[in-house]
């Protein structure tokens, strides 16, 4: 049975309606459960559940069968994905080199809901897929359980911590559905010639979040004759980046944003962050943004941007910011600016910490005919030390570039996810910085290395509740606009994210859903009983 592709607001929309007394049967969405059988076992035995139909027990033996056949001398694998496709295209030149009987074709996807639906119209799905929105791909049940093939490879015991120790890839399952195939690490960019001017020292690289704060403060100032200073510019929005760190592990062991602990939310400490950063933003401390009335009146350009003026001291921004712009030859030295990289600060202490991250995940999808060999593919354009080593020769060669003559090292710039050190010590050779600014980026890298990824990429149904309820409510404008307190907020917000986790948990994941048809029951009762209470009386869809 064909399935039809539904964009993930459409999928949430319809997840809850279903919770609410609709049957599963009515919406067109099912796996073809002989196709998912068929990926799933060459993965390991190990990883499946026993058949739990007559039709799952055919689809089985019939795809036992067929494997036995001889495969073909090379094995065709396609990857999907939202990166630099000329990097990616090099990336694959690099693993066909390295493996003559598989061959790797890339495809970049601007827009996976309707790629998909092109895909199955034509009996074309890709082998793999990587992207940012997972809820699309798993309302669809486009990706296997990999579990076997990810516990039995010892790369996977050298990762990043927190992608083994929160899980991530795995949804709060008991199954890897995807790994990180792209990690870039937010940070503060801190312009070291404007603390000289107010002749401030530099914080401590451990520093902590009211440092910060107190920095954005000091570093504010208008003349009403010349230019004015802001304290605080942002590439990317500070809000999502409080709670993470603000949490005592001991009383919540927080895993994702929003006081996400895996199974619940708590608003509290981001009500606290964002009445803390919308009255920095009324007060006057935060700089306008880009192409806005406000950025021409301070800077006599629309278009200006911030990080280029030379009177930001401290800005928010993910890695590729510094990489893309300030590491261009002559960039700085023509804008008179000295940038080094921050950590973003913890909330309870400095040092090592939980921040948050950009990831992409990427899966093996229920089509694949050669999972295995799909996933020497997926390792290889994600944690595996050869793939980062073939990375590592694409953006050391400057002659490689983009198709704007941009080298790739200056373009598309991801984070190493494996905790190789060879690997690392040529990452942090592409950061060329003086000798006395090179201590700010070793021990910014030191710090980075327990990422959070935003929701989209790892809570299930994180969309549908921003969508639906925190756009809808125009919450962070109102906040902004002194209108109410996020604190207003945090009890409500709280109940609404716990009640489209907890269904599209169980529309995904629990009963007669298409994984279960698959691997059987993944959700443990508790869980299931657990979930059902939190959207019981939900009428609202």
């Amino acid at each position: 049975m064909k399935r039809r592709v539904m964009s993930g607001l459409l999928v949430a929309t319809m997840a809850v309606s279903a919770f609410a007394g609709c049957s599963k049967d009515g919406v067109d969405i099912q796996t073809t459960t002989a196709d998912s059988k068929k990926a799933e076992v060459e993965t390991t035995t190990e990883a499946v559940t026993e058949p739990q139909t007559e039709a799952q027990t055919e689809a089985v033996e019939t795809t036992a069968q067929e494997t036995t056949q001889a495969k073909p001398e090379v094995i065709n694998i396609t990857y999907w994905h939202s990166q630099d496709e000329g990097f990616m295209e090099l990336m694959c030149e690099k693993f066909n080199a390295l493996h003559s009987d598989i061959m790797v074709t890339q495809k970049y996807v601007y827009d996976l809901s309707a790629a998909l639906q092109d895909a199955e119209a034509g009996d074309s799905l890709p082998d793999i897929i990587s992207c940012s929105d997972v809820d699309l791909v798993l309302a669809n049940a486009y990706w296997i359980d990999i579990s076997g093939y990810y516990s039995a490879d010892a790369e996977t015991k050298n990762l990043l911590p927190t992608i083994n120790e929160y899980g991530i890839g795995c949804f709060d399952t008991s199954m890897r559905l995807a790994v990180p195939t792209d990690f870039t690490p937010n940070a503060i960019f801190i312009d070291r010639n404007v603390l000289e001017g107010f002749e401030l020292d530099m914080p401590d690289t451990d520093w902590t979040w009211d440092e910060m704060i107190e920095l954005v403060k000091n570093t504010t100032f208008s003349d009403r004759v010349g230019m004015k200073y802001y304290g605080l510019a942002e590439a990317s929005s500070l809000y999502s980046q409080y709670e993470i760190s603000a949490y005592d592990p001991a009383q919540r062991a927080v895993k994702g944003m929003y006081g996400f602990d895996g199974e619940t939310f708590d608003f509290t400490k981001w009500a606290e962050g964002a009445d803390e950063l919308a009255e920095l933003k009324r007060d006057g401390y935060v700089a306008p943004a880009q192409s806005t009335d406000a950025n021409e009146e301070w800077t006599g350009d629309y278009n200006t941007w911030f990080g280029a003026t030379g009177h930001v001291a401290v800005m928010s921004g993910a890695l590729w910011t510094y990489q893309n712009v300030w590491a261009l030859d002559g960039f700085q030295e023509e804008h008179n600016l000295d940038i080094v990289p921050y950590v973003v600060p913890g909330v309870l202490n400095g040092g090592l910490h939980d921040t948050m991250a950009i990831m992409s995940m990427g899966g093996i999808t229920n089509t694949c005919l050669y999972p295995e060999e799909a996933y020497e593919v997926l390792k290889f354009m994600s944690y595996g030390t050869d793939g980062w080593n073939a990375r590592m020769d694409i953006y050391e060669d400057d002659s490689l570039v983009n198709s704007q003559g941009i080298a790739f090292a200056n373009s598309c710039i991801t984070a190493p996810t494996t905790l190789d050190e060879g690997v690392w010590a040529r990452y942090r050779g592409l950061f060329k910085s003086s000798e006395e600014n090179a201590s700010y980026w070793d021990a910014y890298f030191k710090n980075i290395v327990r990422p959070v990824p935003y929701g989209y990429s790892q809570i299930v149904g994180y969309w549908s509740f921003v969508d639906q309820y925190m756009s809808s409510k125009s919450v962070y404008e109102a906040i902004e606009a002194g209108e109410v307190s996020a604190s207003d907020f945090a009890e409500e917000a709280t109940r609404m994210a716990d009640i489209y986790h907890a269904g599209t948990m169980l529309y995904y994941f629990g009963e007669n859903s298409n994984y279960e048809h698959v691997y059987g029951q993944i959700l443990s009762d508790e869980e299931i009983a657990g979930f059902q209470k939190t959207i019981e009386g939900v009428d609202f869809f």
